[in-house]
């Protein structure tokens, strides 16, 4: 049976419309459910449609996907190109995988017949695009996982890449949400055999697919369609020099002048004593001062370590301890730094009973990567800068509850030296009916025209402050 009709003729033809039937025909006759794969140059047997109709009208409007001349999809199990019939039964007798013609692409099941390698091609037609050495790696990382078998022993054309960008294609047509999508890609990997590359969630989906990616500008307009806010003359006006037309919206209903110059678009510093993020806090500019080469580059990173101890099993009385290490980067700002995915968690302490004051031991891989990260650094590539930096980390700050510090900063918190501030200027007293030590002398942190600064006798003081 010829079908060159499928892309070479008219599909306003005889031929065509006929050749449409025909296949609406096999279909119908090999279906296996309600649903139909339809194979038009857009749905590209992702979607199912219960009625011909609509098939029909997407194949008559838009043509057949290519590389689709055997209908694999929908019932046939053979190749068919030549008109001739002796042909055709020698065609079908052809070893595949002996067959010079053929080679590697047309081995495998008959469904693969029609999945001929274009994202290789693709891919290989890309690399003398690549400018630098971090895009070439990046594409060669593409090809190795193009080449790599979504599981071991897979004897099917089933790819890392190719699987992961079919599922993310089916996730766009279906318009599922990203939870959704993790949801199944976690059920799909429990499925396959162990081993397999399947990603995990759909942010190592879209790593996997888009590596490369493309940047993205965003440029102002003229609201009169006059000029585009770009180029060295352009890009730093507030007005249209043609139409004389703000560049940014100005607020009407603002009290004072709206004739003046128009505002910014920029997020204002707030000065109200207010701890909205490290950044307003007095350590972070001493940081500076001490440390100006750190400082210099807003690259480097600020670390802010939290630990604390846990039960995952929700019994108490379970010999079992679990201490969580996350570092979180205060270099972003406030509604990201804390987001789960700029999170790190680069330790998990399990173990029978807690590590106490010897978590110092299970800390030293972690210490001696921050130390390589505050000494030498790590090289790194900026993406918008297109330039590799030698990347910078600090501890800038702990986080953690009352007796965790103890055991963290090595600082006894009970005992007479048990305040940190003070440390050993900390005045206790022994209680020896009850058996607790109290800390007195706490007037001094009042100010200094403060009534109770001077009421020694009535606060039992033991020395004038």
């Amino acid at each position: 049976m010829n079908r060159q009709w499928i892309y070479s003729a008219d599909r306003r033809s005889e031929e065509f419309i006929a050749g449409v039937h025909q296949f609406l025909s096999i279909a119908k006759r090999n279906m296996d459910s309600r649903f139909i794969r339809c194979p038009c140059i857009d749905c590209k047997n992702q979607k199912e449609y219960s009625s011909s109709r609509d098939i029909q009208m997407h194949l008559m409007r838009r043509g057949f996907m290519p590389n689709y001349v055997c209908w694999a999809k929908h019932g046939e199990s053979g190749v068919m190109l030549e008109d001739d019939e002796d042909d055709e039964e020698e065609f079908h007798n052809l070893d595949y995988a002996e067959h010079p013609f053929f080679g590697d692409t047309m081995m495998g099941d008959a469904e693969d017949v029609e999945d001929t390698d274009d994202l290789g091609a693709m891919l290989q037609a890309a690399e003398k695009y690549c400018d630098n050495e971090n895009v070439r790696k990046k594409l060669e990382r593409m090809m190795e996982d193009h080449k790599t078998p979504l599981y071991p022993d897979c004897k099917g054309s089933h790819k890392k890449l190719r699987s992961t960008l079919e599922l993310l294609q089916w996730k766009a047509a279906n318009g599922i949400s990203d939870k959704a999508f993790t949801q199944l890609l976690k059920l799909i990997k429990e499925f396959l055999p162990e081993g397999n590359k399947l990603p995990e969630t759909t942010y190592e989906a879209k790593k996997v697919v888009c590596p490369i990616g493309l940047e993205v500008q965003k440029i102002h307009a003229c609201p009169n369609d006059c000029i585009l806010y770009r180029g060295k003359e352009l890009e730093h006006l507030e007005a249209c020099p043609v139409c004389k037309a703000s560049r940014y919206k100005i607020r009407r209903n603002d009290s004072g002048d709206v004739e003046g110059e128009p505002p910014r678009k920029r997020i204002p510093a707030k000065e109200d004593d207010m701890l909205r993020h490290p950044s307003d806090g007095s350590q972070w500019g001493k940081v500076d001062r001490m440390y100006p080469q750190f400082a210099e580059d807003a690259r480097n990173i600020r670390f802010g370590l939290s630990t604390d101890g846990m039960n995952p099993f929700s019994e108490m009385s379970s010999s079992h301890s679990t201490w969580h290490v996350t570092l979180c980067m205060y270099n972003l700002p406030p509604w990201l730094c804390l987001k789960r995915k700029f999170i790190m968690m680069p330790a998990l302490i399990q173990g029978p009973k807690q590590p106490g004051n010897d978590i110092d031991v299970y800390l030293q891989p972690l210490v001696e990567e921050l130390l390589e990260l505050w000494s030498t650094g790590v090289r790194m590539w900026d993406e918008y800068k297109q330039e590799d930096f030698d990347l910078h980390a600090m501890l800038f700050v702990t986080i953690n509850d009352w007796p965790a510090l103890s055991n963290l900063s090595g600082q006894s918190n009970k005992g007479f030296r048990a305040y940190t501030h003070c440390l050993d200027e900390t005045d206790s007293m022994y209680l020896k009916h009850c058996r607790k030590v109290v800390y007195m002398e706490n007037r001094r942190f009042l100010f200094c025209k403060h009534l109770l600064r001077k009421k020694r006798k009535a606060l039992r003081s033991s020395r004038p402050s």
